[in-house]
């Protein structure tokens, strides 16, 4: 979800409350200089008023002060309780997505697992049982390597290892890994990759994971027979990467980089974690770039958009 948004938000909030309180300060400091010059003349003539005025603005000082930094202590501490609860909020939702999408195939898993035990499942379909008791397993697998990764890249401590890359090379190489599994879905893949190299700093495993994500999902989110296009190019000092597809519109008003959004919005069972995406935008701007999502590129539903 939005955690580092969150903790970029409260770091500008706490900056912003620092500055604002600061001023207001320094314009009360400001004051009291001017009560203190107009002062000066009624302690020269009455001299026993010297002593109760300067301790009266010294006392003035630092009340200012002591009230800033008090005024400055209860907003950060109000802001760092509403982002604190958020963040709570946010795990909860995402303790709770991933007992919704692990739940279904651990239960499939056991249900098989006692029938197979109590010899319920026929000597001919027994194969058919197992191959699907290993899909399912794979499927929790996934799920469960893809949150690892997700949590991982929202952390501090992770720190990419940059390397010179060529852009066009990662690309291909990922196309090349899901090469069959395109095929085999019937998608007539476009692809217009320069023959050059274009070199970008990068790391090159976090990347690749994060480009396959977005090649898997134009055939594990969309129906068979579709066109897709996948480009790398360079635009002025930057890379770009543009994987399109002519599969199932994204859904209107939902932030698809959002962790547990699928396609699906009813989250059923079976259209994957949600998650890839979410790891993908984690990995982008880790290395510095962005990634955006484009509506209205003629014949295609949708075209992901990579700037690095």
């Amino acid at each position: 979800m939005k955690s580092n948004e969150g903790m970029k938000t409260l770091r500008r909030k706490m900056v912003v409350t620092f500055l604002v309180i600061t001023f207001i300060a320094s314009i009360c400091d400001n004051i009291i200089d001017f009560l203190a010059q107009n002062l000066e003349p009624k302690i020269e003539n009455s001299p026993e008023l010297a002593v109760p005025a300067v301790v009266g603005l010294l006392l003035l000082n630092v009340l200012v002060y002591v009230i800033s930094a008090y005024v400055f202590f209860r907003i950060t501490k109000k802001n760092i309780r509403k982002e604190s609860e958020r963040q709570v909020h946010e795990k909860d939702l995402i303790y709770a997505a991933v007992v919704h999408d692990l739940k279904t195939p651990m239960t499939s898993v056991q249900g098989f697992a006692k029938a197979l035990s109590d010899g319920k499942i026929k000597t001919e379909e027994q194969q058919e049982i197992f191959d699907i008791i290993y899909r399912k397993s794979n499927s929790m697998n996934e799920m469960v390597d893809t949150l690892f990764d997700y949590a991982k890249l929202g952390t501090d401590e992770y720190k990419p290892t940059f390397v010179q890359t060529d852009i066009c090379a990662l690309v291909r190489d990922a196309i090349a890994e899901n090469y069959c599994d395109l095929e085999e879905h019937d998608i007539a893949l476009e692809i217009d990759i320069p023959e050059k190299a274009v070199m970008i700093n990068a790391d090159k495993t976090e990347l690749k994971r994060a480009v396959m994500n977005l090649i898997v999902n134009i055939f594990k989110h969309n129906p068979d027979g579709i066109s897709a296009k996948i480009s790398v190019a360079e635009e002025g000092e930057k890379a770009v990467i543009k994987i399109a597809d002519s599969g199932e519109p994204l859904p209107k008003g939902v932030d698809v980089f959002e962790p547990f959004v699928t396609e699906n919005t009813a989250r059923t069972v079976g259209q994957g974690t949600g998650l890839g995406l979410a790891v993908t935008k984690r990995v982008i701007e880790s290395h510095g770039g962005t990634i955006s999502v484009e509506t209205t590129v003629p014949g295609y539903t949708k075209m992901f958009v990579i700037r690095l």
